[in-house]
């Protein structure tokens, strides 16, 4: 194999293994990783030792650098961005759900789902259970967790 033939291999490894970055897998990668590894074999098999050095000195540095940008792009892409405040659980719209009233559309036993102020949300119950198209009044919010108790006559 001539030597622009192991150059055009190593490159498509390269280019292979930069490809690897965006599609999901590893097997374009792997293929990438085994065409570079292939060029510089073939080159000192080949006697072209100079070329084997140049090829392998540059698997060695372009490697660690890919890897580097690889991290730089997915850290940011995947990561959990914090508020000014800080990160917090609680849904500022569950917080304004205290005091309402509304009513249980499955039975409570004692976690279930009420319609609150025109919106599905899931509950539980602070004491007895709750059956289903029972009037509830929410009585705390904390974090993600809405408490509700029944609503009798004497309540109102």
């Amino acid at each position: 194999m001539g030597p622009i033939s192991l150059i055009l291999l190593f490159i498509v490894g390269i280019a292979a293994v930069i490809a690897e970055m965006f599609v999901p897998g590893v097997i374009v990668g792997i293929c990438g990783a085994a065409c570079m590894i292939a060029s510089v074999v073939m080159a000192y098999n080949d006697d072209h030792k100079t070329l084997g050095h140049v090829l392998l000195g540059t698997g060695i540095f372009s490697v660690p650098i890919l890897v580097v940008i690889w991290y730089k792009i997915f850290s940011k892409k995947f990561s959990i961005s914090e508020s000014e405040e800080g990160f917090s659980a609680t849904n500022d719209e569950l917080n304004e759900l205290v005091s309402c009233e509304g009513v249980a559309v499955t039975p409570l036993h004692p976690s279930g789902i009420a319609l609150i102020a025109g919106k599905r949300v899931d509950v539980v119950t602070t004491g007895r259970m709750v059956e289903k198209d029972a009037k509830i009044k929410v009585v705390e919010v904390e974090g993600n967790r809405v408490a509700v108790k029944q609503m009798n006559e004497n309540n109102k």
